[in-house]
């Protein structure tokens, strides 16, 4: 008896989801909006694909945690459909029932075999701005005595590192009303990403004392 062909493997589908984050979920942290995802996927009724395995996991994945207390602009997450669905009706979907503090800003197709969103994250870019006014030229000093510094000594989790390796860029600008604030890009890779509330002291200011906001992601 001839043996029976191998089963044909489901569909599968890898959706890039860009969406924004505001005030009202800046304290979420990083596993707490991976849940919230699944649940924003499940209640969208849409055919996400699980792991394998004793304790199967709907396969999402995110470009980059975005640390608590900030906002954003640019958050980036891959899930796997299986089967397959349609786009339009997906971003449809999921802007339905997304909480508020989630903006659904778009959702595309990428080939299902491209690297992990992880392993293309290459840098962050995030505007940071003071409660307190300041004049600009204040923050202009600012962004060039960091730029200017040579090493820029931090401790976290008691361990010692050198912040500035991981600033690309820091300069200052004046935002839509009116008050001076300062853009930085960090390195954010797997091995080396840089804190924007790190950045923050850095500059001479209280982390708890700033507004955070990252404005997009960059990409190999």
């Amino acid at each position: 008896m001839a043996a029976s062909p191998p089963p044909i493997p489901p569909a599968r589908q890898r959706l890039r989801v860009t969406f924004a984050r505001g005030e009202n979920v800046r304290y979420v942290g990083h596993l707490d909006m991976v849940r919230t995802w699944e649940r924003i996927i499940r209640r969208a009724d849409l055919p996400i694909a699980y792991s394998e395995g004793f304790n199967p996991r709907p396969r999402l994945t995110f470009a980059a945690a975005l640390p608590v207390g900030c906002t954003s602009d640019h958050e980036v997450l891959d899930v796997i459909m299986s089967p397959p669905c349609d786009l339009a009706e997906a971003r449809r979907r999921l802007g339905w029932v997304a909480p508020a503090g989630i903006h659904v800003v778009d959702v595309v197709e990428v080939p299902y075999s491209v690297p992990a969103l992880q392993t293309q994250t290459r840098a962050a870019e995030f505007v940071i701005t003071p409660l307190a006014d300041e004049p600009i030229e204040q923050a202009q000093a600012r962004a060039r005595t960091l730029l200017d510094a040579a090493s820029i000594e931090r401790t976290r989790r008691d361990k010692q590192y050198d912040l500035r390796p991981l600033i690309l860029d820091a300069w200052a600008e004046t935002g839509e009303d009116g008050r001076a604030r300062i853009g930085v890009r960090l390195k954010a890779e797997e091995s080396s990403t840089g804190r924007p509330d790190e950045v923050a002291a850095a500059l001479g200011w209280n982390p708890s004392a700033v507004k955070i906001h990252r404005r997009k992601i960059l990409f190999a």
